[in-house]
């Protein structure tokens, strides 16, 4: 107990609120432009409004893209939610319905789920349970969940690269194949050893970054490190938001071991209700806990994916693959090839080609699709080919086995291991 009043102590203990409210300020603009973007590159037609089918998330299956208006009047929605961010007056009201709007896009359909989504939809739960207001103090509790936040993104980050593709330079090293016909720095990224000390430089930084930021004599040079990496990455991948959000969330461990107290604010202790303590507790728990996943797991978790959302599992995989649906009728005895194109769009099948979660579900999906044209009981074959980080192409779903009558958490009976 003693314990437990010291950290509450801590916790309610005032800070100087112009770093968080800077963050929130930043992050606000960052995710309205993202909304416009997504609107302007016409990405919310082609993602949610053309294909016919759509990975929901188990539990949200309720949850389905809206109409092409509908679509994008939440885009909209989230873009001035976002910009509403901005302001301290309406900002929490404004992050409340940012986690809605933003949240409701996120659980839509599993084929576009993307770390840096995750980590933008963490943030803005984080600034609607953090009143931060440039115009009183800020409690210490919310400048320590958003440096466990986004130390964890590093950390995990490293900690998944700790395996023997990483440490051998792939994928990165057919990444820079790729690039190798760019202007003036093409030549370098070409050589075969740039992506084996690519990766090694990763991991390095992304498992010590959080340390030499914490010490004051490193954190100026580690934070120099940190915009150098992340717009190297920036020009490098298509990460979307990612590399700015990360470079604009690092800067809440600028004010690490010498909390400025505004001259100009009353100093009072935080009155934060003890249920939100008991929410930050949990939620930094969560963080710490859930990425261990895909260490628990049997298999790699590149390969089968368990384990791999909300994990931080970034740039670890280059998987390519085909994908050929068969349907047999266990009374008639017929047999259908089914085209998947007809309701997904390219994007959406080059995703499921590799994923065996997103195969199966769209199993199931085409078995309540042929029982319901009355035409008997279907079993559902794949025939799924793939290939991870350039090694042979070999079968990822055993064709053999029905997957209409499967389910995730007997992955083991039909996903295919992936050779040594």
């Amino acid at each position: 107990m003693a314990v437990l009043r010291q950290l509450h102590r801590r916790w309610a203990s005032p800070v100087d609120p112009a770093g968080l409210v800077f963050i929130r300020r930043g992050f606000g603009l960052i995710m309205a432009a993202e909304m416009v973007r997504y609107l302007a590159l016409g990405f919310v037609d082609a993602y949610y409004v053309q294909p016919q089918f759509h990975f929901n998330t188990v539990g949200f299956e309720w949850l389905r893209p809206l109409s092409a208006t509908g679509m994008m009047a939440l885009f909209v929605g989230v873009a001035m939610a976002g910009l509403s961010m901005v302001w301290c007056t309406v900002a929490r009201f404004g992050a409340v319905v940012f986690v809605l709007g933003f949240g409701a896009i996120f659980l839509m359909d599993q084929a576009y789920y993307q770390n840096h989504l995750y980590l933008v939809l963490l943030v803005g739960v984080f600034f609607a349970l953090a009143d931060v207001r440039a115009d009183r103090m800020a409690a210490t509790w919310m400048v320590d969940l958003l440096r466990l936040q986004v130390g964890v993104v590093y950390v995990f980050g490293g900690l998944a690269k700790l395996n023997s593709d990483w440490m051998a330079g792939q994928p990165l090293t057919q990444w820079m194949a790729m690039r190798g016909d760019w202007p003036v720095i093409g030549h370098l990224l070409g050589l075969p050893q740039t992506g084996l000390v690519m990766s090694w430089a990763g991991l390095v930084v992304d498992l010590l970054i959080v340390p030499l930021l914490l010490f004051k004599r490193t954190r100026f040079s580690a934070f120099i490190l940190v915009l150098v990496f992340h717009a190297f990455n920036a020009l490098l991948f298509k990460i979307g938001v990612f590399p700015i959000t990360m470079v604009l969330l690092t800067t809440v461990f600028l004010g690490v071991g010498g909390v400025r107290i505004s001259p100009v604010l009353p100093i009072s202790r935080s009155h934060s209700p003890p249920w939100l303590m008991v929410v930050v507790a949990l939620w930094m728990l969560g963080q710490i806990t859930i990425p261990m996943r895909p260490w628990l797991v049997q298999g790699n978790p590149s390969w089968n994916e368990l384990g791999h959302r909300f994990s931080w599992r970034m740039k670890l995989r280059s998987k390519v693959g085909r994908i050929r649906f068969h349907g047999l009728d266990r009374e008639r005895g017929t047999h259908k090839v089914i085209d998947p194109s007809v309701e997904l769009s390219l994007y959406q099948r080059r995703k499921m080609a590799t994923r065996p979660q997103l195969i199966l579900k769209y199993a199931h999906h085409l078995a309540e699709v042929l029982k319901s044209e009355g035409s008997g009981v279907w079993a559902i074959h794949v025939d799924a080919q793939a290939s991870l980080n350039g090694r042979p192409t070999q079968a990822l779903i055993n064709p053999e086995i029905d997957l209409a009558a499967e389910t995730a958490s007997e992955q083991a009976r039909w996903v295919v291991p992936i050779r040594p």
